[in-house]
């Protein structure tokens, strides 16, 4: 069962401070470093559960490191999933030699699913967090993946991780290679840290899709981390405003109660940048925007917001 972390108000204090809200390094599991076996069905989607004395591939939050669920689903035409054991989970097998985890000495690897495998983390409550940020730290092994992840079959690989917002029913992609050789994406062989744009007063998780069909091809991850700005900043939220919202004549204006220029960035669902501009009035053009939700990011001295705009 995932569990909700929520930001409780004694955290706040008078003065601003930026703060990690929740993450992981995969510091706190145990490590075996053997393959994991499902037990489970493997035609079947269903969750995975830790097996003694293998790797752990869930984790329940005991008030540190954030917690997080595996789960599998298979390919269209089934495989043998996990049930032939693979390297998958928490370990301290490093991508390389020289390529030591980010944070710490553990991490998370998922290799050789044959089929889907789904790593769900802990929902994050960002009430009463400004200019809220989340990071995670992503190494590809390089090796031959196949195909382009569009067909739900062996030797079709993909990596996906991205966040929901489950206050307003959107998604954002840290990375997305749907449609893409991952061979032809240049992000092998290297750590990568990932980003995504979070709003503030809104509820998140972060999920990793994997699918790969061979040992060689490896994902790992490390250093999660979800923070933001606590305390009197929260009242830079009432300093800048935007209208019409939603909007549909082209423009919007962004409000500020003192003078100066701002800093605007603006991006899709998907986490692209799709303006960033200094603003010296008010308006901005957004005339190129489709129909969508969108994340505003405005800076301007000392203070920082992020806001949603809807689009019509």
């Amino acid at each position: 069962m995932m569990k909700k972390i929520t930001l409780l108000a004694a955290l706040f204090t008078s003065v601003a401070s930026f703060a990690q809200i929740a993450g992981t390094s995969f510091e706190e599991p145990s490590i075996f470093t053997v393959h994991y076996i499902d037990t489970g069905d493997a035609t079947m989607a269903h969750d995975l559960v830790n097996n003694p004395d293998e790797p752990n591939v869930d984790y329940t939050s005991t008030g540190g490191e954030i917690g997080f669920n595996a789960r599998y689903e298979p390919y269209d035409t089934p495989g043998d999933g996990l049930t032939d054991g693979d390297f998958v989970g928490v370990t301290d097998f490093a991508p390389t030699g020289n390529d030591p985890y980010t944070d710490g000495e553990q991490g998370y690897q998922i290799s050789d699913s044959d089929g889907n495998f789904i790593l769900e983390f802990d929902e994050v409550n960002l009430t009463g967090v400004t200019d809220p940020t989340l990071t995670l730290d992503y190494f590809i092994a390089e090796s031959g993946y196949e195909g382009d992840g569009t067909a739900n079959e062996s030797g079709s690989d993909r990596l996906r991780i991205y966040v929901k917002d489950l206050t307003n029913g959107t998604e954002f992609d840290i990375l997305d290679t749907t449609g893409s050789d991952i061979n032809d994406l240049g992000i092998e062989g290297a750590w990568i840290s990932g980003s995504a744009p979070v709003l503030p007063n809104t509820t998140v998780q972060l999920v990793i899709e994997a699918r790969v069909n061979a040992s060689a091809e490896a994902f790992f991850f490390d250093n999660l981390q979800i923070g933001g700005t606590l305390g009197v900043n929260a009242n830079d939220n009432s300093q800048f405003s935007i209208y019409p919202n939603p909007a549909s004549n082209g423009f919007v204006n962004i409000i500020s109660k003192v003078n100066g220029t701002k800093q605007v960035a603006v991006f899709d669902v998907l986490g692209k940048q799709v303006i960033n501009t200094t603003l010296t009035g008010e308006r901005l053009n957004i005339a190129a925007l489709t129909s969508g939700v969108y994340i505003v990011k405005i800076n301007q001295g000392n203070a920082s917001v992020t806001k949603k705009l809807v689009v019509k």
